[in-house]
This record gives C-alpha cells, structure tokens and sequence, in this order.
C-alpha cells in the first residue's frame, strides 16, 4: 500500500506543468485551489496556473459576495508569468454593484496577455430588455479592446460599446451574444481582425443593416432576436461578402433583405428559424427565396422544422428547385408531415445521406391520399441515396415516410432509427414495435438494405450532430 502511494505521487510530480494546467482549466477554480492539500511541493502550484477557471455554474456559488470575495482573493494569491486562458462565467444574476469588480478581472486578463478570454456575466431577457441603453447590462470595458494578446475571445449577456481603435489583430475565433451591438461596432470590430477565421453572433436587431465582410472568415453564424413587438417592423438587410468562407448558419428571425454577394467557398449551410405562424410565414419565404440560389452549390445543408416546412411548400413555384451539389442533408422536422418532407426532398436530387430529427407534432394527414401523392413524384426521386438516419421519440408517425423511402430509394444500403428514450414515454418494447414494422414493409430493388434499431441521448444542439 506504501508503495503504491510513493507511486501515485511520484507520477503527479513527474507530469509536466502545461500538462496539469490543462487539467486545471477542465476543473471549477475551487478545486484546482484545493490541489494544495495533495503535498507541500503543490501548496502554491495552481497560483502560477496560466489557465484560470472561474465557472460559477460548477462553483454553485449562491451569494454574489463569496462569488466576489472568492475570485478576489485569488487573483490576489496568483503570482504566474502570464494568464493564457480566464473564464468568468456566472451562474445566475449578478448585482451591478458587482460590475466594478468584473472590470478589475478584465483588467487583470488585459494586463497579464491572456490569449483566450471568456466572459458572461448572466443576464435574463427582461433585464436586458430593461437595460438595453442603460445600466442593468454589463458593459465591457474599453481595456479589452486593446487587448492586441487575443485569440479566441467570447462575450455573452453583455453590452458592447467601443470608444476608440480595436486592437485585435491576432483574434483567431470571436463569438458575441449581446444585447447591444450595432452595425457600425460589427464594422468596425471586422476591419481590426484580419485573421478572424470563426465568428458567431447573437444580438438584438434594433434597426439598420448588417454587413459581414471578410476575407479570413471560414466559419459565420448569426442568431438574431428581438425584445420588443415593435422591432419585428425594422427593415433590416444582411449582406454577406465573405469569399473564403466555408461554414455558414443563419438563424433566429428572418431579414428583409439578404445580399450573400460572395460565398463562393460554402461547402456548409444551416438554416434555422423560430417557430413559424402565420405572421412569420411570408417572411420566412421571401427570405428562403433570397438565400437559397446563393447556397446551390453547397455540399451539406442543415433545415430546421420551419425551413423544411417552407422548402417543402415552395417547392413546386421555386425557380431554383434543384441543390445538384447537396450530398449531405439533414432535416429537423415532425414525422407526421412526411408529405411536406417529401416535397423538400425532392430538391437535392444527388442526395447520398439524409439525416432526419423528429419534431413532435400531431397527425393531420388523410391516408387516402398517399396513392395520389406518391404519384407526383419524379423518376430520379432518391435514386442516389445510400444512407439514413431518423432520430425518433414518440408516436409511430414515421412510419409513412421510412416507407416511402424504402420504397423509392433503390441504391439504400442503410437505416438507423435511433429510439430518443430520455424525451420519450415510450415503452420498453418501442423497438421491437419498430423492428417488426419496418420488417413487413415493401422495398425497392434495395432489398440488402440493413436496418439498425438503437437507443439515443439527446444531443445538445441540433446541428452538432450528423456532419
């Protein structure tokens, strides 16, 4: 046993710094403060760490003054020779009386050339809603603007104002989730990062046009919001000019207006949106119809259940009704409506994988009509499809569309119906339901197509998954 404890501790030593810090940076600060307790030669080791992690969400801190009293305390025991990675993220509400001491730990990264900084001082709607113009909202301080260290940089829940030149000529990966951002600050924020290749943008349209242009960019996602019903009458326009991008996902509330000028270099699409109704529905399409004959000749493209719905409906009056390039797609989309599913399909003609994720809704197709429907629709309908994955969680109203495509789908090699048990009430004997199902089904040509029952957890974002 005593051998195995001079063991254990001569491996601990032996590991090297950049090693342990690390493994620091994956912990909560308030255990990497207790690694001083595992021997003398360690009582001060986390106070030269370079990585620090102060994620209230780990620390479950629940008064703003431990918070406070604990990063204080320290920053002010850390004696290191440089801060490469600072996170700050807390885990509810915190006072205003406390932004002044956010400021000092901003200053503090600034000071010491932290090269990834994380902030997010949390904030709810309303307050932002209430703090939009005023104080309720943490304002970052105009040292991190100056920051020439940077390369990878995100700030969230945040108001964004800069008085001067930014300084971010090393940023590499930025990502912005504010409740103040202008056009211009974007504007101004692209001209001074001439290596930013990942940018990812959420912010509340409060009126004029956004444009992104960029010749480093090759990953942009942009979320847009909004936090009063009068801002859903803003006329605002996107323009993208973006020659080297690769990655591209808009979602959120549509634009009036789109410009994707140049995307020449987009091999990835994701289209989302909030759910659609009536008084969405026009906007939805009129911004469909601007995006996708800028997308054609993309290879992967990912639709939310509004945009399969709208895709699905357009079809027959799109003027650009074929994506000949998409080899990859994946849909999030309710089960239940295969016919609008079917309708979206038939635009990606040279389809080789499909990548469906339930939506649950309720069934208001008549049956009958399926002779009638399947009727309609084209000779090359999937002929190059080989793979398909459906991720499933409740009701068996997927079976209509699994059947049409085994139907149509001559060259299938490949099905994985993955049963998402957590979100679903379904009983224990849900695949074998499943099995015996597809098993009676009539096929294409594609009779070796092989079918693979699984179980699934839930994934923590949609378009994560299926690349």
């Amino acid at each position: 046993m005593e051998n195995l404890k001079r063991l254990h501790r001569d491996i601990l030593r032996e590991l090297p710094d950049m090693l342990i810090f690390d493994i620091f940076w994956r912990l909560p600060m308030t255990d990497v403060v207790r690694t001083s307790l595992l021997s003398k030669g360690w009582r001060n080791f986390w106070t030269t760490s370079p990585f620090l992690n102060f994620d209230n969400r780990a620390m479950l801190f629940g008064d703003d003054s431990k918070l406070q009293n604990f990063v204080n305390r320290a920053l002010s025991c850390w004696n290191g020779n440089r801060v490469l990675k600072f996170r700050f993220h807390s885990r509810h509400k915190l006072a205003s009386s406390m932004f002044s001491d956010v400021d000092l730990w901003v200053n503090f990264a600034v000071r010491n050339g932290v090269e990834e900084f994380h902030l997010h001082v949390w904030c709810n709607s309303v307050t932002g809603w209430r703090g939009f113009d005023g104080k309720e909202v943490y304002r970052v301080p105009l040292c991190l603007y100056s920051c020439s260290s940077l390369k990878e940089l995100s700030l969230q829940s945040c108001n964004l104002e800069i008085d001067g030149n930014v300084q971010w000529n090393k940023l590499e990966s930025l990502t912005i989730k504010a409740f103040r951002v202008t056009a211009n600050l974007i504007n101004q924020i692209l001209s001074a990062t001439p290596h930013l290749k990942v940018f990812d943008l959420t912010y509340v349209d409060k009126g004029g046009n956004l444009s992104i242009q960029s010749t480093s960019l090759k990953e942009l996602s942009i979320f847009k919001y909004f936090l009063a019903a009068a801002d859903l009458f803003v006329v605002s326009e996107l323009r993208i000019c973006t020659p080297n991008l690769e990655t591209l996902e808009i979602s959120g509330f549509p634009y009036k207006k789109y410009l994707l000028m140049d995307v020449s270099s987009l091999t990835r699409a994701f289209l989302d949106s909030v759910p659609s109704d009536h008084f969405f529905q026009f906007g939805l399409s009129n911004a469909l119809s601007q995006i996708l004959p800028s997308i054609q000749h993309v290879e992967y493209v990912a639709l939310s259940d509004c945009c399969t719905k709208e895709i699905g409906a357009m079809k027959t009056k799109c003027a650009h009704s074929a994506f000949l390039n998409v080899k990859s797609l994946k849909l999030r989309c309710c089960l239940y409506d295969y016919k609008q599913v079917i309708g979206a399909l038939e635009m990606f003609p040279q389809l080789n994988r499909l990548v469906i994720e339930d939506e649950k809704g309720n069934s208001h197709q008549d049956d009958t009509e399926s002779l009638k429907f399947e009727a309609n629709l084209p000779e090359s309908f999937l002929l190059r499809l080989r793979t398909v994955e459906v991720t499933w969680s409740e009701g068996y109203g997927v079976f209509p569309l699994i059947e049409i495509l085994l139907k149509y789908a001559s060259k299938l090699e490949k099905i994985v119906f993955q049963l998402n048990e957590i979100k679903s009430p379904a009983t224990s004997d849900s695949l074998f339901y499943v099995s015996e199902k597809l098993l009676r089904m009539r096929r294409s040509s594609s009779s070796n197509c092989k079918i693979v029952l699984t179980k699934l957890r839930p994934s923590s974002h949609w378009n994560n998954s299926g690349n």
